[in-house]
């Protein structure tokens, strides 16, 4: 029986790279699952904004269920300030500053003997001018009387 003396490198060498190869995939898991959170509550908020500026039915319910399981930890609200600032005259102001916030904590739990992994805290903001030409909104009714002002006044000539 002849003894050879490689046998056990391929085990050490398992051994060494196994726990490396292991958490170089964690940390990918985690960082992807960073960038997913990020770029989810940017759109969120985007999507938050335009909703509450053009005065649209809520369906914060439904996006903080896609966001996250059961939506636990996701905060989604729209914020609207006054008006954009005046065009020059005779345009008049046709849209408000409208905000959509949206903030997620995802908590993580123990594994394989890390009892703390620090909580993933995600938080956006996306301002922006909505345009809403409804009849009840007020920059609607503003843009209906400047369009009918000016196709009278294209009559009168």
């Amino acid at each position: 029986m002849t003894m050879n003396s490689g046998s056990g490198q391929g085990l050490v060498e398992v051994a060494l790279v196994l726990p490396v190869m292991l958490l170089l995939l964690a940390g990918c898991y985690v960082c992807c699952r960073a960038t997913f959170l990020h770029s989810t509550a940017e759109s969120a908020a985007q999507t938050e904004a335009i909703r509450a500026g053009r005065q649209l039915p809520g369906i914060e319910g439904k996006m903080t269920g896609g966001i996250l399981p059961q939506g636990h930890g996701v905060i989604i609200r729209p914020e609207s300030s006054g008006n954009a600032g005046k065009l020059s005259i005779p345009v008049p102001s046709l849209a408000g500053r409208t905000k959509g916030i949206v903030e997620i904590r995802e908590e993580r739990e123990g594994i394989a003997g890390f009892p703390y992994f620090p909580p993933l805290q995600v938080s956006r903001l996306s301002e922006t001018s909505v345009d809403c030409w409804e009849k009840k909104s007020g920059s609607g009714k503003k843009i209906r009387y400047f369009i009918t002002g000016y196709v009278a006044t294209g009559i009168l000539h």
